[in-house]
């Protein structure tokens, strides 16, 4: 974690005369926390990324007055160079605020900023919050969150602080927001910045959403489940998908899509069903379009609120099984289902495991329950390798546990007997 105050810890090089730059006062742009410097040998000024997000492993530097961006040059067209426009460019939108809820009183606090311009990236930095708890029982923890995802943010927190960013507008810098925000932590004594990391793997899901995992002792009709989106489809070729999101209104067009994924998906669970009578059958997600057989419950929603989140969540903690489409979509299914198959795009191999929230600890039942197929794969190949995943769980799980299982009933044993 990252001090701020009574003192900000940022220290760095002058990228042109090698100097000392030490840090200012904090900005806090909104999905990025910088920091204003100085370089003690040239003078030179810098609005530089505290290591906050993305930004612990590609930070960003801008210098002063002439805007000039220097960094990583991988990220910088999604990420460095619109925090450049942003400052350049600052954003006076009079519908942007922010409403503080405080639950617990605390002298020192962490932070832990999700602010995103993507849902995804929003969740799993929110997923940080039970690390930091563990780790700083001492602190008390504010949690910077956009609406969608408030109704995730854990009971145990100090405040909430709930800002009016909608996604599209994240990459956005508000200063309304920020004064806002220096003007909250005058009531502190020490404030902390949780690095917030784009990847955390320490959290149990149930924390977030109050909803525990799939397990095969409670379900007695466990749900095989594919989780519906109609913006990248299980179907056409993935430029449709890049099109339709850089151009909305396209999506007009992709009705025949919408209604062969549709088809693809009754002829899944067909195949399926023959395998598995005993199992119910699920479509849930983002998007009404078309109907399903009544013997495929439908749980897909118009738009997203608390009520409708929770309830697919219950959806997919009681799925064995949820197939869908790689993006976002796939986190809090991964996260409660038993098992995962990923349908991936040809565009999308380099953000593999990206939208994936393991939560096996042993590598080799991790390879078993979480798939990741070609999207270009045919409804039989997707059948018959979940029907083989489905069939063949238990007994691999059996096999791999083994040794523990055997050695932890001889420690309890020996325990047992007085011998240890």
């Amino acid at each position: 974690m990252i001090p701020i105050k009574p003192f900000v810890r940022h220290e760095g090089q002058c990228p042109h005369c090698g100097g000392k730059v030490r840090g200012g006062e904090v900005l806090w742009q909104g999905i990025h926390v910088c920091v204003s410097t100085c370089c003690e040998g040239c003078g030179r000024e810098y609005i530089e990324d505290m290591r906050v997000g993305h930004a612990t492993y590609s930070p960003y530097r801008v210098e002063m007055p002439d805007y000039i961006l220097t960094g990583d040059a991988k990220s910088r067209k999604w990420l460095g160079e619109p925090l450049r426009q942003s400052l350049m460019n600052p954003s006076y939108d009079l519908t942007i605020g922010m409403t503080v809820h405080k639950m617990k009183a605390f002298e020192r606090v962490i932070i832990v900023n999700t602010v995103d311009y993507l849902y995804g990236h929003a969740l799993l930095k929110l997923l940080n919050v039970q690390r930091e708890y563990e780790q700083s029982p001492e602190l008390g923890i504010i949690v910077i969150v956009q609406k969608p995802l408030e109704w995730m943010v854990p009971a145990f927190v100090a405040e909430i602080w709930t800002v009016d960013v909608p996604f599209s507008k994240a990459r956005n810098f508000h200063p309304v927001l920020h004064h806002r925000m220096i003007e909250e932590l005058m009531r502190f004594e020490e404030v902390y910045v949780s690095p917030a990391y784009s990847h955390p793997n320490q959290f149990d899901i149930k924390q977030f959403t109050g909803i525990p995992r799939y397990d095969d002792e409670r379900e007695s009709e466990p749900r095989i489940t594919f989780v519906w989106r109609e913006d990248r489809l299980w179907s056409g070729s993935h430029h449709m998908a890049r099109a339709v999101q850089k151009f909305p209104q396209l999506k007009r067009g992709l009705k025949p899509l919408i209604y062969h994924q549709r088809s693809k998906i009754i002829r899944l669970f067909r195949r399926l069903r023959e395998s598995f009578p005993d199992h119910r059958f699920t479509v849930a997600g983002l998007g009404r379009s078309g109907r399903f057989p009544a013997w495929i419950a439908d749980e897909r929603v118009a738009r997203f609120d608390r009520e409708s989140e929770l309830r697919v969540c219950k959806v997919y903690a009681a799925s064995r099984l949820v197939i869908g489409i790689h993006g976002s979509n796939m986190l809090l299914p991964s996260a409660h289902a038993g098992m995962t198959i990923d349908l991936m795009p040809k565009d999308r191999w380099g953000n593999y495991a990206q939208d994936i929230l393991f939560h096996e600890t042993d590598h080799r039942l991790t390879a078993y329950k979480y798939r990741f197929v070609p999207m270009e794969s045919s409804v039989a190949l997707v059948a018959d390798m979940a029907a083989a995943q489905l069939k063949g769980a238990e007994h691999f799980q059996m096999q791999m546990m083994e040794e523990r299982q055997r050695e932890h009933s001889v420690w309890r044993g020996e325990a047992a007997s007085g011998r240890i």
